[in-house]
């Protein structure tokens, strides 16, 4: 209301509010075009509202750029995060394969595994869960994160055997039809080790579908040794 009283635009903004807090987190832009109040002026007003603890602020770097500080450290699902382009991981990748050629796949494979080794423990004392519901987690966390849109299309609970599906997969984007050979090396591996802490048992994980040879999305079978 109290921008809305100065006639200050709110082109964009974050709302974050932890239920185990008392405070929230308002993150947003404003449009001070044209306006005679400073920002310390208005910050200055903000802070004299009874619900407002405290205001900081930043302005553009250079004329028309406007980058967010506020976000930092970057918190995803309660864990410290980094973001890291896709163009990046690609590129390192690439390094990979042209300083140890085919060796560069089993090096992406193990990063992959050791990704997260105590992911699933995390997740089953966190949320209190048991080991399917914590892998079930552990890939929708996929999701916001940006590593691609996974999905449980089968599973054998018997005999587990699973066969999952990721459209959008990072790591095959930059090779999208252009790649014969499979590319989520690193993915495969940390489907791998999902599996194997939450069901305790070795397994093995096949792409068999690719977005880098033209499908519409990475498809996986995994299963016991």
């Amino acid at each position: 209301k109290i921008l809305s009283d100065l006639n200050i635009n709110i082109l964009s903004g974050h709302h974050f509010a932890c239920p185990r807090e008392e405070g929230g987190l308002w993150i947003f832009f404003v449009d001070l075009t044209g306006r005679e109040s400073s920002v310390e002026e208005i910050a200055s007003i903000l802070r004299e509202s009874e619900v407002v603890v405290d205001v900081k602020f930043s302005q553009e770097l250079v004329d028309g750029v406007i980058l967010d500080k506020f976000l930092f450290p970057l918190i995803v699902l309660e864990e410290r995060s980094i973001i890291l382009t896709i163009e990046s991981f690609a590129e390192t990748s690439r390094r990979l394969y042209k300083t140890f050629s085919s060796a560069a796949l089993v090096l992406l494979y193990e990063m992959g595994l050791s990704a997260r080794l105590s992911k699933i423990e995390s997740i089953k004392k966190k949320c209190k869960v048991d080991g399917l519901t914590a892998l079930r987690i552990a890939l929708a966390e996929r999701i916001p994160k940006g590593w691609g849109i996974p999905n449980i299309d089968e599973l054998d609970q018997e005999n587990l055997q699973a066969v999952v599906t990721v459209e959008e997969l990072f790591e095959c984007l930059p090779t999208r039809n252009l790649e014969r050979d499979s590319t989520s090396h690193f993915f495969r591996g940390y489907l791998t080790e999902l599996f194997s802490k939450a069901f305790k048992r070795q397994f093995q994980t096949k792409e068999t579908e690719r977005i880098s040879k033209g499908d519409r999305y990475c498809r996986f079978i995994i299963k016991p040794f």
